[in-house]
């Protein structure tokens, strides 16, 4: 049967591949809530479906188990992240570097902080998930001290900040930056969000400056 056909089946009301993405989408919130509620070491197949309403099959159908899911949950969320980083720097290619700064972890933190559950999946439960996840952290990591160190380096061009090895600077940062976020993302209540734009923006100046 052609794609085509296939996607004029209907099942329940809807296009089967209408229903196959509704599907996932499910799953893949699911897997966010119940990764960030229980952790993903002590989480369960068994518990995401709930959560999702479907059933095991369902689950496998769409996924391998549990750790394709949290790849494919964790890629998600670090590329949104990225790319509204991304935005951020180029719409401020043209201010100073504190500007550029502040208003780049504006948007990572808008990006990753607001939920707890991203913030958790992505800065907590994958680390130590497992060898494939924890190459792909930190392959994903070199991907941040690339663009961040490219942002640097754009500073350094308008005599703001001294030349050096950015990448080296920025990768030794990531993990301050991200345990402040996590921090901030859980609390309850939450410090207001432009102290800790201030914080974490003096931090990355710090490094990158010296």
């Amino acid at each position: 049967m052609s794609q085509d056909a296939n996607t004029r089946r209907m099942y329940a009301g809807l296009p089967v591949a209408d229903r196959q993405r509704e599907r996932r989408a499910r799953f893949l919130e699911s897997g966010l809530t119940v990764f960030a509620r229980d952790g993903y070491t002590t989480s369960s197949v068994g518990a995401i479906c709930k959560d999702a309403g479907l059933s095991s099959r369902q689950f496998y159908e769409e996924f391998n188990g549990r750790e394709s899911l949290l790849l494919e949950i964790y890629e998600r969320i670090d590329r949104e992240s990225r790319e509204a980083v991304a935005a951020a720097l180029e719409a401020k290619s043209d201010a100073s570097a504190v500007d550029t700064i502040d208003t780049a972890v504006r948007a990572y933190i808008e990006a990753i902080g607001t939920d707890p559950r991203k913030a958790r999946v992505a800065l907590v439960e994958v680390v130590g998930a497992g060898p494939k996840i924890e190459k792909f952290r930190l392959e994903l990591r070199r991907v941040w001290g690339k663009l961040l160190a490219g942002a640097a380096k754009n500073a350094a061009m308008h005599g703001e900040i001294p030349p050096g090895d950015y990448e080296m600077r920025v990768l030794a940062v990531i993990g301050a930056v991200n345990y402040v976020v996590d921090s901030w993302s859980g609390a309850s209540p939450r410090a207001p969000l432009d102290d800790v734009i201030r914080v974490l923006s003096r931090v990355i100046v710090g490094a990158v400056g010296a």
